[in-house]
């Protein structure tokens, strides 16, 4: 069993990477920035901690993240937000990890991050910025000291879980993949010492995941 601190833990993917890794036997906690979602958290099992990427301090977050054996940044940047706080979040996080001793780190970003950027993901300003921080983000996780993943899933859907997805380290076809199933996905990363120092865009697919991973490895 491990302890692992989830940034993010009531978005929409986040909140089901902690449903799944209370289900695997984790002791999960969760991060959240809006007091209305603590009890709905807090009945999910996972310890929920207060804290806000753009206005809590590194500090702040390295306290909580202390005695980890993993953090796994889920955040992101809402409509209509800015997407610096993706960039911001993370090297926030980042340097509380180190500072905090943990040295595992998985982050969902998305597919066109480290790839180039799906033509169904419209070419707005929003977008290139949203972008633009995701590729900045994966440049300071890849420079950091931490032993990493980054899961770039392709788009998002709420479909029921599969089990089973596409792995590329090279990019693949912006197939849609259910949130369960990205969730699945950071689980089993956290099992795969393989998938440390590595960059996964995975999409809906028909391989098995753990199968995926040990592939990829």
């Amino acid at each position: 069993m491990s302890r692992i601190v989830v940034v993010g833990g009531h978005g929409r993917t986040g909140k089901l990477v902690v449903e799944q890794m209370i289900a695997h036997g984790d002791t999960v906690v969760a991060t959240i920035r809006n007091a209305r979602h603590m009890a709905a958290m807090v009945k999910l099992g996972a310890e929920t901690v207060m804290l806000d990427l753009e206005t809590s301090t590194g500090p702040e977050f390295a306290a909580v993240f202390a005695g980890a054996d993993a953090v796994v940044f889920a955040a992101g940047s809402a409509e209509g937000e800015s997407s610096a706080i993706d960039r911001k979040g993370t090297l926030k996080t980042l340097r509380a990890a180190e500072k905090a001793g943990v040295a595992r780190y998985v982050t969902i970003a998305s597919l066109g991050a480290s790839t180039p950027v799906p033509a169904a993901f419209k070419a707005t300003a929003e977008m290139k910025e949203y972008f633009t921080a995701k590729r900045a983000a994966n440049k300071l996780i890849r420079a950091s000291r931490l032993d990493w993943t980054i899961v770039e899933p392709a788009e998002l859907g709420d479909g029921k879980p599969t089990g089973k997805i596409a792995l590329s380290q090279n990019g693949l076809d912006n197939t849609v993949i259910a949130r369960a199933d990205v969730a699945a996905t950071v689980v089993a990363v956290l099992d795969a010492p393989s998938s440390i120092g590595k960059t996964f865009q995975i999409a809906g697919g028909s391989t098995p995941i753990a199968k995926a991973i040990a592939a990829a490895g």
